[in-house]
């Protein structure tokens, strides 16, 4: 099985934001001189769309080792770096990719994505996007993202394992998790 092809698999179906996430990580891993999965190597995605799971599947970094760190920023931003090495490639979806196909495309992307897609509308999101994904796949790389390494020293976010409990719905947690409420520990869910 290709990588493409294992990428959908775990992902359950192809599309254009699955290939920019697929085609950042490879353009990356090649750049940074790294052959697939290991390396120390460590994956920023600053978005939390069908992307991050192409950058999980093709990278080896994943949420469980801590080396697949996500930024709530709402861009298609991607930076790896190899542990240790101080320099970092960070790879960003140039402005106007993912409107190539028009800006009622757009729109009917988000109503795929949101579950509130006709059946009739789903049919054309996924014939209209077969082009731009093919691009996105197979377009020349500098018309697609912009690259540049960056001075970064990337650090794993700790790990505490230390078990709390909660004080209202009796849940464990990890110790730097819990708030303190009138002196007794409380998750997040409960705090409010």
């Amino acid at each position: 099985m290709t990588d493409w092809g294992k990428v959908i698999a775990f992902h359950g179906h192809p599309c254009c934001l699955l290939a920019i996430g697929y085609r950042a990580t490879k353009v990356a891993l090649g750049k940074l001189g790294v052959g697939g999965p290991g390396h120390g190597l460590v994956a920023v995605v600053e978005n939390r769309t069908c992307a991050a799971d192409a950058v999980q599947v093709v990278s080896g970094c994943t949420f469980g080792k801590r080396n697949f760190v996500y930024r709530d920023n709402g861009k298609y931003v991607f930076t790896f770096a190899c542990m240790g090495e101080g320099k970092a490639l960070r790879v960003s979806l140039k402005a106007g990719v993912l409107s190539r196909e028009g800006d009622d495309f757009v729109t009917l992307m988000e109503k795929v994505a949101n579950g509130v897609a006709t059946e009739e509308e789903r049919e054309e999101f996924y014939r209209r996007q077969e082009p731009l994904m093919k691009y996105i796949l197979e377009g020349p790389v500098e018309e697609i993202f912009e690259m540049q390494f960056v001075d970064s020293e990337i650090r794993l976010p700790e790990l505490c394992l230390e078990m709390i409990t909660c004080s209202r719905c009796g849940e464990e947690m990890m110790k730097d998790y819990a708030f303190f409420q009138e002196g007794r520990p409380v998750c997040k869910d409960c705090s409010v």
